[in-house]
């Protein structure tokens, strides 16, 4: 029934943005009299009773090609029909995109309303993830504006750049500068998890494991070449000598 209700953002239901038309819901949404709905039993009696079913000789001339490029043969009245939904179909869409881009204009104006913009050298603050924090790592990564483009923000922390462009709405700025810039800059994009486990005290995300299958001998091993031993989590049950 989702399909039927009508949604603020595209101004009508989905079923009308796709189809054209209402959705028809019951015998009574195509014009079916209540009265009447009570005293049908089969398809026959709708048939009877809904007007333009009946077959009619009128206007039979035959046509190769719609204006769609179908080469099939329809008669003058089921190819006009077919046109007119058509371009009602085409019509519904084009006034969905415009009402959802009417809508993204209006809560882009909303937010940066709300919200001032940040200069460049800005120190901010950055949310980090619960998927991308280690243990007893900080909640939040602090990071100083380089660039603006379009709304977007791109950042640099003290151990480099972030791969990634955030919205005003995800930044919470710092009434200090408290970083510097020009100290801040490298060549190396990081991704906000890896910048995270730069900043903490406690490494990275998640476990460092291994997947040998040589007993973990040589520096091949991601554990032992790291200085690390292997723990529970690598190579399952096989036998290692780095433990």
């Amino acid at each position: 029934m989702y399909y039927y209700y009508y949604i603020i953002g595209i101004g009508r239901s989905p079923y009308e943005a796709m189809f054209g038309c209402p959705a028809r819901v019951g015998l009574a949404s195509i014009g079916i009299p209540l009265n009447e709905i009570e005293s049908l039993c089969t398809e026959q009696d709708i048939e009877s009773i809904l007007p333009g079913t009946q077959n009619s000789d009128e206007n039979t001339e035959n046509i190769s090609s719609l204006s769609d490029g179908y080469c099939e043969n329809y008669t003058k009245d089921e190819a006009e029909l077919v046109n007119e939904c058509q371009n009602k179909i085409m019509n519904e869409r084009k006034k969905s995109v415009s009402c959802l881009q009417k809508q993204a204009e209006k809560m882009l104006k909303s937010s940066s309303s709300r919200l001032d913009p940040l200069e460049i050298d800005s120190t901010v603050r950055v949310s980090i993830p619960d998927v991308d924090r280690a243990r007893g790592a900080p909640r939040n990564l602090l990071a100083v504006v380089i660039h603006v483009e379009d709304d977007l923000y791109k950042l640099c922390t003290e151990h480099g750049p972030l791969k990634h462009k955030y919205t005003r709405s995800e930044l919470v700025p710092c009434k200090e500068k408290l970083l510097d810039i020009h100290k801040s800059i490298k060549e190396k994009e990081l991704t906000l998890r890896e910048a995270a486990g730069l900043s903490s005290i406690s490494g990275t995300q998640g476990y460092q494991r291994c997947h040998c299958k040589t007993k973990c001998k040589n520096n091949k091993c991601a554990c032992r070449s790291s200085g690390k031993l292997c723990n529970s989590k690598c190579h399952g049950s096989l036998i290692c000598e780095n433990k």
